[in-house]
């Protein structure tokens, strides 16, 4: 082999194995700078990765495969109340973290995988042994990553846990929760709340049916349009309705529908759901209450206003709407001033001012419209708003209450007048009885006198003379009776345009030519029930009345007429009821009487007459006649122009009885029977003893009820008992009548007075069963002879 081949062999074996090492060594020292990088990179890492575990607010724990703590960040010793991390070094994470035993369990099973775990409600337990509640997930180690085990990071959520707890505590208070329906999937989720609304239990199935089947169908249909209007345009709605729980449970709930859109579509429905049956209840006693009030406020006749402090008023009740001729929408909004005139809003300003200082007040004035004076008590009450401390607050406002005293002013008149006439009555009705008593002896003695001067025409004359006396004291005591409403009546359903007929004559002759007596007489008029004579008696005496105004003659129209009686009516006369009634009314064309006069006409023993020519007591008499019959008499006139009287007689819808007119005569009926005569006056009892004798009968006389009784225990027959109705002793007529009837069962009674209480008369007597004081021997003969007999009565 040459040298040139030697030494190319040599440089070709050289090349070969130079080339491979120098490639070697070339990529060796590539290897070692990428090395180098990473190294500066993972070291960057590391530390970048250790900075932020170390200022991490979470607890970190790497917990090595025998569960024991490798690593703790300083917020893992701060949470667990430890000084340093290296204290936590080497402890099992088992006595840190104490969770249930289940979910230790699987923490430490998925220790070995790459599973990440999450978990809610394990317990941090601290080193001074408190315990709180943690959040914490957990990382497994892989063994190629390095050493197995895991990684624990937590957090302490104990605020988090007490703001759950006290929204759970107020959402079982105020029992509301919340829902959502995702429209996607269907599904529907509500919170414990909303399942106790519904009375179910927690974590059952739902379905929008089911929902919706808790609520009746008029409102379920109302809780569908809602959800419609949710999903369809994202409306939000409020509604209130009422809801049946599954236990049966009626309540009220209010609901509130809001939507969650995406791309212009609804995808969830969600709201919350309360139960308001106990402010739903409130409100409807609340509203009852306002209710009740509001119709109390109006049905008084009494003025009540609210004024704030601003004097503008803010309510009135219905009673102001009427006297200010206004709508509350109208009144409210204005000042108290515009209610008055400034006269009269300057009479109150004082109480005004006193009532926004907080002091009540009142006052009376009048005020006029429309003509119409009334007079009024205002009451100035200030509203104070509440304080604490029980002292007094600031006027918020103050009420405004006004009392009409006008009707009250009207009757404490009428009260006057009617004790006045009631006094009266007393007085002159014991006088009445006295005097009719007295007029019995003087006419009984008369009678008895005038058999025997037949044939002495001068003692006869004067004997008339003294009757004549007699009976005109007889027509005082009367007309006595009359005012005083203790006269003996004796209705009867009448036509009173037949009684108005009959009387026609009568009158006409009793006021004289020079005045016409016109009679002006309803078709078809209703009949009433009075006494008849009484009733002429009435209207005769208001014909003389009526003949004494027109001195020198004149026109008398007597008018009947149907009238209804109102409520207004019957508030100027409250002697009366709002009904249907009778009218008879006199008008004469007469001088009238003035207006200070005509407010005294029916007072007892008023009379503008000169003495002597009128006793004050006819018209007096008519208006107790009618108030007795159940009526009432007015009087209207005017001063030139004449006189109106107008009785009104309460309707009878019976028919008018058949009455056939009787004529008294001096014919005496005699007979044989027994009659026992009680009379407490003695000069009377003697008087009725002697005409009974003379008329052929056997008298008994006793002056009072004890004695009388001592009689009818006798053995003495009687036939009849006459006695007065009132007597001395405590024992009346009537209770007499009804133990001699004990005694005697068949015994006959007539009664007699000059006076009697419509009390004692209401027992069941009969007018028939009375006959009154003073009487004429005739009359007791008549009468008694028609009680004994009876059997053969004649009307």
């Amino acid at each position: 082999m040459s040298e040139p081949n030697v030494i190319a062999g040599i440089i070709a074996t050289a090349l070969i194995v130079a080339v491979p090492a120098a490639w070697a060594v070339w990529f060796l020292r590539r290897r070692v700078q990428n090395l180098r990088q990473d190294l500066v990179f993972t070291s960057a890492a590391q530390r970048r990765d250790n900075a932020i575990v170390e200022a991490s607010g979470e607890g970190v724990l790497e917990i090595d495969s025998a569960d024991r703590v490798r690593y703790a960040n300083p917020a893992a010793a701060r949470l667990l109340g430890y000084e340093s991390s290296d204290e936590l070094i080497g402890l099992n994470f088992r006595t840190l973290i104490n969770d249930s035993e289940e979910r230790a369990s699987r923490v430490i099973r998925r220790g070995a995988t790459t599973d990440l775990m999450t978990g809610m409600g394990a317990v941090l337990k601290r080193k001074d042994g408190k315990r709180r509640p943690v959040e914490y997930r957990v990382v497994p180690i892989t063994p190629h990553r390095g050493p197995g085990g895991m990684v624990l990071a937590f957090r302490d959520v104990s605020e988090r846990v007490r703001l759950d707890a006290l929204l759970s505590d107020m959402q079982t208070t105020a029992l509301v929760g919340g829902w959502e329906y995702d429209l996607v999937t269907e599904r529907i989720f509500w919170t414990d709340a909303v399942y106790a609304i519904h009375d179910l239990v927690a974590g059952t199935l739902l379905t929008l049916e089911m929902c919706q089947s808790f609520f009746a169908e008029p409102y379920r249909a109302q809780l569908q349009t809602a959800l419609e209007q949710a999903r369809v345009s994202g409306v939000t709605s409020t509604l209130q309705l009422p809801l049946t729980s599954a236990r049966g449970r009626h309540i009220w709930v209010r609901l509130i529908i809001k939507a969650d859109r995406r791309g212009g579509e609804t995808v969830r429905l969600h709201g919350v759901i309360q139960d308001v049956t106990d402010r739903v209840i409130a409100e409807q006693q609340v509203a009852e209450t306002r209710d009740f009030y509001e119709l109390t406020l109006n049905a008084i006749p009494t003025l009540v206003l609210y004024v704030d402090r601003n004097q503008v008023v803010t309510y009135v009740n219905k009673a102001v709407e009427e006297f200010a001729g206004l709508t509350r929408a109208d009144c409210v909004g204005r000042a108290l001033s515009a209610f008055y005139s400034p006269e009269e809003f300057a009479l109150i300003a004082g109480h005004v001012d006193s009532a926004l200082r907080g002091a009540a007040g009142a006052l009376k004035h009048s005020t006029t419209r429309s003509g119409r004076t009334r007079d009024w008590q205002i009451h100035f009450v200030p509203e104070l708003e509440p304080r604490t401390d029980g002292a007094s607050g600031a006027v918020r406002g103050f009420f405004v209450i006004g009392y009409d005293l006008t009707e009250i002013k009207r009757l404490e008149a009428r009260l006057l007048q009617a004790q006045k006439m009631e006094a009266i009555g007393q007085l002159t009705g014991g006088i009445a009885h006295d005097f009719n008593n007295l007029l019995g002896v003087v006419l009984g003695n008369l009678q008895l006198l005038e058999r025997g001067v037949d044939d002495n025409p001068n003692l006869a004359r004067k004997v008339h003379t003294a009757m004549r006396a007699a009976m005109r004291g007889a027509d005082l005591t009367r007309r006595l009776l009359a005012l005083a409403r203790r006269q003996m009546l004796d209705p009867n359903v009448v036509d009173l345009n037949r009684q108005l007929t009959g009387l026609a004559d009568l009158m006409q002759r009793t006021l004289g030519e020079s005045i016409e007596v016109r009679m002006v007489q309803a078709h078809d008029l209703w009949h009433t029930r009075v006494d008849a004579g009484q009733f002429e008696n009435a209207i005769l005496n208001l014909a003389i009345n009526a003949r004494d105004a027109m001195v020198g003659g004149g026109r008398l129209t007597v008018r009947t007429q149907n009238v209804r009686l109102d409520a207004d009516f019957t508030r100027e006369h409250p002697q009366v009821e709002p009904g249907e009634y009778v009218s008879v009314s006199v008008t004469d064309n007469g001088v009238g009487i003035e207006p200070e006069v005509l407010t005294r006409v029916f007072e007892p023993f008023f009379t503008t007459k000169e003495s002597g020519r009128g006793s004050g007591l006819g018209l007096a008499m008519v208006h107790g006649f009618a108030e007795q019959a159940g009526g009432v008499a007015t009087i209207s006139s005017e001063v030139g122009k004449g006189t109106t009287v107008q009785l009104l007689l309460p309707r009878c819808r019976e028919e008018n009885s058949v009455r056939e007119d009787t004529i008294v005569t001096r014919f005496a009926p005699k007979g044989h029977e027994t009659i026992l005569v009680v009379e407490d006056d003695a000069d009377l009892r003697e008087t009725v003893v002697t005409a009974l004798t003379q008329f052929g009968y056997r008298a008994l006389a006793a002056a009072n009820a004890e004695r009388a009784l001592q009689i009818l225990n006798g053995t003495d027959h009687v036939d009849l008992l006459f006695t007065d109705i009132m007597m001395p002793g405590g024992t009346l007529g009537p209770e007499l009548a009804r133990r001699a009837r004990e005694l005697r069962p068949g015994i006959e009674v007539l009664f007699t007075t000059g006076y009697a209480d419509s009390a004692v008369l209401s027992g069941g007597i009969s007018a028939a069963d009375v006959l009154h004081k003073p009487y004429r021997n005739e009359e007791l003969a008549l009468r008694v002879r028609h009680v004994l007999d009876r059997e053969a009565r004649v009307a």
